[in-house]
């Protein structure tokens, strides 16, 4: 067995935490199932943007593996991450998520590197730079994903889509080469059901209930929203799409549990409560925001259907959707686009609804359809569970994973490829080209060098 240095977010899933994130999720299903294999599992979670740090200790054991919760200036340290390397002595480092595994890249020199990608980072900058007009989330995505191509060993990602990309792009990072020829660079770990006894645990006693009889009547039907609302949500097609369904059902209401994403998008958010609050429906939208994880199961219990809109960008192509995968674990039944391979897996298996994507008509049709045929819906969603549970759980999904970490190698251009360039060179190539600047004459009367001198003195 290894000893593994893993490194990726928290929250994690089983923290009753205000909020959740998939990278979380994410992160423990790669050290939770490396542990369970019997692999020695020491894991560095940075702390995301609005965790509660009261919500769980710095340190502590669980499922045998050794958590360090850190804040995101300690995570991104490469000196701090390098001392970790020392004193834990690791077989190979593991990357949980893009965050993961651009804290690693740094220290990854001599050591196998396994960097997972969870979910498209470029195409994720795009949808974020479309939805602000500008393009600095590109430029950000790719100085976290340039080093990690050129460190990582293998390559994990959420979808046989995003493995494509995925091998293109380190073709664009000069790793496709006669070295590498036949050599799998990559594999598949689809987003997985978490285990129910790595869920928050639910208070003792009664369960109140949390919606129908507060929310709505009794013999409402619910419409669940769960998660954040980011930058590839698709709220006026959501919006309108309920808004049509409503005015066809009159038992149809939506309840959405999740909000903005701190440090990431809030005017998704900002947007959809606009998009409600005009609405002649208004009164049967009910946005209950980020709520503590262990009573999230509750909504879920009540709901009828889950339902999850995307924007028909690159990123829902090449990505995945945690919250559905939970939806169908807990036999929620779902409606999604059909979009991407999880769009695929639950048209092409009858496991979902789905609509095409931008659809608002195509939306409130399969909504109204739902709220009338109840007995083909809870069909529909035990098959999907029952597919979960057998196919998309922690240990199926991670099997390659797991397999390398057996014996962990480096890629066969290890001795050939560049060196990870980190912080520390970035800094001294800015001394260089600052030296140079302050030759060029009349560079302080030119608007363009001017600006650039600025960057380079930061």
């Amino acid at each position: 067995m290894s000893r593994l240095l893993v490194a990726g977010l928290s929250p994690l899933p089983f923290e009753s935490a205000r909020m959740s994130y998939g990278p979380g999720i994410r992160t423990w299903q790669l050290a939770w199932s490396l542990a369970r294999a019997g692999h020695e599992v020491r894991l560095v979670a940075m702390r995301a943007p609005g965790y509660d740090h009261a919500a769980a200790p710095g340190r502590e054991e669980r499922s045998a593996v050794r958590i360090e919760r850190v804040s995101d200036v300690a995570f991104r340290d490469p000196s701090r991450m390098r001392r970790v390397v020392r004193d834990l002595r690791p077989d190979a480092l593991v990357g949980a998520s893009l965050y993961g595994s651009a804290a690693l890249a740094p220290v990854a020199e001599g050591l196998p590197f396994w960097a997972d990608q969870f979910g498209h980072a470029m195409a994720e900058a795009q949808a974020k730079a479309s939805l602000e007009g500008r393009n600095w989330p590109v430029a950000h995505a790719w100085s976290l994903l340039a080093p990690v191509l050129r460190a990582a060993d293998r390559v994990s990602v959420v979808s046989e889509r995003q493995r494509y990309a995925a091998i293109g792009e380190l073709g664009a990072a000069g790793r496709l080469t006669a070295e590498t020829c036949g050599y799998e660079f990559t594999a598949v770990i689809p987003c997985a059901l978490v285990p129910v006894e790595e869920t928050p645990p639910r208070a003792p006693g009664p369960r109140e209930r949390t919606v129908r009889g507060r929310l709505v009547p009794e013999s409402a039907f619910v419409v669940l929203w769960s998660g954040g609302f980011n930058v590839w949500s698709d709220v006026e097609t959501l919006a309108r799409g309920l808004e049509a369904a409503m005015g066809r059902e009159p038992r149809l209401h939506f309840v959405a549990t999740g909000g903005p994403i701190p440090g990431l998008d809030s005017s998704t958010w900002e947007r959809f409560q606009e998009l409600v609050l005009r609405s002649p429906q208004r009164e049967r939208f009910h946005l209950e925001g980020w709520v503590p994880g262990d009573r999230v199961a509750g909504y879920v219990e009540e709901a009828d259907l889950g339902v999850l809109a995307d924007r028909p960008v690159y990123e829902g192509l090449l990505g995945s959707k945690n919250r559905v995968l939970q939806w169908m674990g807990a036999g929620l039944p779902v409606l999604y686009n059909r979009l991407g391979d999880l769009g695929d897996l639950l048209a092409d298996r009858a496991l979902g609804l789905t609509f095409a994507p931008g659809d608002p008509g195509g939306l409130a049709e399969r909504l109204a359809w739902a709220a009338g045929h109840g007995e083909e819906l809870r069909r529909m969603a035990t098959r999907a569970r029952e597919v979960a549970q057998r196919e998309l759980t922690f240990e199926a999904t991670a099997r390659p994973l797991v397999e390398w970490a057996a014996d962990p190698r480096r890629a066969p251009d290890a001795d050939t490829r560049r060196r990870v360039r980190g912080p520390a060179d970035h800094a001294e190539w800015r001394q260089r080209l600052a030296s140079v600047v302050r030759r060029v004459p009349g560079v302080r009367g030119s608007e363009a060098l001017a600006r650039l001198w600025r960057r380079l003195s930061r």
